[in-house]
């Protein structure tokens, strides 16, 4: 009877290529959202909300052509903790960064032309599922933001022709003078059926 210890034993080749692979197999389709959990991105998007915003208001002028990139509203969406995009928002702007190097050699994306940007955007889309979904998950947010005017009812949005809940309008501009005569006659004197 042999006395070996776990530490003793010999692993053959094959098995040591299956451990490999399986892990290997695990680590590579998660590499995004193991990225995202440790926060492996440059820690200035992180720590610099400045630097963070410019590149989301980039983000949005491109994804919305026409939109004021020095609206105040813009890119509240994104840090708003009422919705679920504000722990992204750091690594989101990093990977905007990073695409934006590895396309036209440079990390700032928002000093590219707006059709570089789409270039860097479409590069998000295309990329594995999860940083994929991240991108589309900001382009709706975007677009609800500002086509929904979801911080401002009055204000409305010109780009849509939208303007606003009441810009001036008057009743009589608004509501049918006499809108009765559209209601159909009662069945009965008192409105029901029997």
């Amino acid at each position: 009877m042999q006395n070996a210890s776990l530490f003793d034993r010999r692993v053959s080749r094959l098995s040591f290529l299956k451990q490999v692979s399986v892990i290997l197999g695990l680590a590579l389709p998660g590499c995004s959202p193991l990225r995202i959990l440790l926060k492996d991105y440059p820690r200035k998007f992180g720590n610099d909300p400045g630097l963070r915003e410019s590149t989301l208001r980039s983000f949005v002028t491109a994804v919305i052509p026409g939109a004021a990139i020095d609206e105040p509203d813009l890119v509240r969406i994104y840090s708003d903790p009422f919705y679920p995009f504000q722990p992204y928002c750091a690594f989101f702007a990093s990977d905007l960064s990073r695409r934006s190097s590895d396309l036209f050699g440079t990390d700032e994306f928002n000093r590219l032309a707006p059709g570089q940007r789409t270039s860097v955007i479409e590069n998000g889309l295309e990329a594995d599922d999860t940083v994929a979904r991240l991108y589309r998950g900001a382009i709706l947010m975007a677009q609800v933001s500002y086509f929904g005017g979801i911080y401002d009812d009055e204000k409305g949005c010109p780009l849509i022709d939208f303007h606003g809940s009441n810009p001036g309008f008057t009743d009589a501009q608004m509501f049918y003078p006499n809108a009765s005569v559209f209601l159909a006659n009662e069945a009965t004197m008192n409105g029901n059926e029997s």
